[in-house]
C-alpha cells in the first residue's frame, strides 16, 4: 500500500466506519426487534455492491505481511501443508462456528434470553436458493473484508502511527470485536455473544492462516447450514 498522510488516512477510516460500521447499530431501533428476516429473497443487490466495495477495500489496503509471505510460501511443498493451510482452517472455523451456535441456542433456552420475535422466511424453489446463496456468500466476503481485514489492523495502525503503546493491540482487537458484535445486536444479546465469539474464531483463522477467503468459506458455509436447520 502506498503511504499516505495521517489526515487522508484517517478521513477515509472515518469514512467506512460511519458507512458501513455505524448503520448497523440502529437495526435494533429501527426493526423493535420484531419482523422477518430476508423476506422475499429477491436479488440481493445491495449485498453485491457491498461485496464490491469489499474488493476495493481488499486490494487497497492489502499489504504482503511477514505472516501472509510463510503461509504463502508453504503452499505446494507438501500435501499435509496444503491441507494444513487451506482445509483445515475452514474445516475447524466451520466447526467452532457451529459449536459457539449450539451454545448461545443452550444459553437462550436456559435463560430465556431469546432472540427476539424474528420469523426467519426460508427460499422457496430453486430461484431463492440461488438468490440466498449469493446473498450469503457476498455477506460473508464484505463482512470478512471490513471486520477481520480492514477495521482492527488499520485502527492499530493510525493509533500507533506516531508511537507505540502498551495495550494498543488488545484494545484494537476489542474495538473490532464489540464492532461486530453490537452489529447483531437488532437480532437480541445471545446473537451478540454468538458474535462476538464467532469473531475470535474468525480472526483467529485469519491471523493464523494469513489467508481471508477461509474465513469467508467458514462464514458462508455456517450461514447456510444454519438457514437450513432452522
Amino acid at each position: 500500500m502506498k503511504k499516505h498522510t495521517l489526515l487522508s488516512d484517517i478521513a477515509v477510516f472515518l469514512l467506512i466506519f460511519f458507512l458501513f460500521i455505524v448503520p448497523p447499530f440502529f437495526a435494533s431501533a429501527l426493526s423493535g426487534h420484531t419482523g422477518s428476516l430476508f423476506e422475499g429473497w429477491q436479488f440481493p443487490w445491495r449485498q453485491i455492491l457491498l461485496a464490491v466495495t469489499g474488493v476495493l477495500i481488499f486490494l487497497f489496503f492489502n499489504q504482503k505481511t511477514d505472516d501472509v509471505k510463510v503461509a504463502q510460501a508453504g503452499v505446494g511443498k507438501m500435501f499435509n501443508v496444503w491441507r494444513q493451510l487451506i482445509v483445515f482452517p475452514v474445516v475447524f472455523t466451520f466447526g467452532m462456528l457451529f459449536a459457539i451456535s449450539l451454545m448461545c441456542r443452550f444459553l437462550a433456552e436456559i435463560t430465556g434470553l431469546f432472540d427476539g420475535d424474528f420469523v426467519v422466511s426460508k427460499p422457496s424453489g430453486l430461484l431463492q436458493w440461488a438468490f440466498c446463496l449469493v446473498y450469503f456468500l457476498t455477506a460473508a466476503f464484505f463482512e470478512e473484508v471490513l471486520y477481520r481485514f480492514y477495521f482492527t489492523d488499520e485502527l492499530l495502525i493510525l493509533v500507533t502511527r506516531k508511537k507505540v503503546w502498551k495495550g494498543s493491540r488488545i484494545l484494537c482487537e476489542i474495538a473490532g470485536l464489540l464492532c461486530f458484535a453490537f452489529a447483531h445486536f437488532y437480532m437480541g444479546w445471545i446473537s451478540v455473544l454468538n458474535a462476538a465469539l464467532a469473531h475470535l474464531i474468525l480472526r483467529l483463522c485469519y491471523k493464523k492462516s494469513g489467508r481471508l477467503w477461509p474465513c469467508v468459506a467458514a462464514h458462508f458455509a455456517y450461514n447456510v447450514i444454519s438457514l437450513i436447520l432452522l
